[in-house]
């Protein structure tokens, strides 16, 4: 049975399955400590047997196997979520159809990439405001950065996220990478982006590598994943491969 996280009992469940999975630890962690006691949040936790789920908008985290996958794709129907992404392979289950996958990719505490040259002319700021993320993320209003702004900077209010970027000589933000979640010495890393008119400098090799070397040499270990026509420049930076996120759609109920 699928069932809402409410309890303390199961907090500590969730948290469990959390730590069994290692590509979704700082994730899901980071989740339930923000939003397990707000009703009204924007993160919705739910038990399904000894997995766990985070659904966010139209999608959702999954960690570990459910005990019921036909249970689970009707839930995620009821709960408006279009996608599914775990590094469970559910591939054959009615109702959800893989849409891709992504690469883990993983840097361990105390190891190094080598780093490259800051390209002249940008200078690093390693506490950009959230808003200012948002925007060069999303350059038009939408509700999904309205829910992008509002989640991010409560979780670096809590010290549970960080954002850095890099700035033109005229202290525009063009380049933005963060450390979307910060949980037991795990970070995830995510939003690497760059403005277009600034691509094809380095910027970007710079700043994910500036960032990782700057978590792991405080001892955390981080994580993201990489689509496939991003991984050759992960691994050419020096980033190792460690597993696989399965992306599914969620299919609508036949008649």
């Amino acid at each position: 049975m699928i069932e809402a996280v409410s309890t303390d009992a199961h907090k500590q469940r969730y948290l469990a399955a959390a730590r069994r999975e290692p590509a979704l630890h700082a994730l899901l962690g980071r989740d339930l400590t923000l939003w397990a006691d707000n009703p009204g949040a924007p993160v919705r936790l739910f038990l399904a047997g000894q997995a766990v789920l985070s659904l966010t908008d139209d999608y959702a985290w999954l960690a570990g196997r459910p005990d019921d996958p036909e249970e689970l794709v009707s839930f995620l129907r009821f709960a408006g979520v279009h996608t599914l992404q775990t590094p469970q392979a559910l591939g054959g289950q009615p109702g959800l159809r893989e849409s891709g996958q992504e690469t883990l990719l993983q840097l361990a505490p105390g190891a190094a990439l080598p780093q490259p040259p800051l390209p002249p002319g940008f200078a690093v700021d390693r506490n950009v405001p959230v808003g200012e993320t948002a925007d060069l993320l999303f350059p038009t209003t939408s509700a999904y950065r309205d829910g992008f702004y509002s989640r991010t900077a409560t979780a670096v209010n809590h010290g549970l996220a960080r954002l850095w970027g890099l700035r033109d000589a005229a202290g525009r933000l063009v380049a933005s990478m963060g450390a979307d979640a910060l949980f037991e010495g795990r970070a995830y890393l995510s939003l690497l982006h760059t403005d277009p008119a600034f691509r094809r400098r380095g910027l970007g090799g710079w700043l994910v590598t500036a960032m990782a070397n700057a978590l792991t040499a405080d001892g955390w270990r981080c994580d993201f994943f990489s689509e496939p026509h991003n991984l050759p420049f992960y691994r050419q930076l020096g980033f190792a491969p460690a597993g696989t996120l399965h992306c599914f759609h969620v299919e609508e109920a036949t008649a």
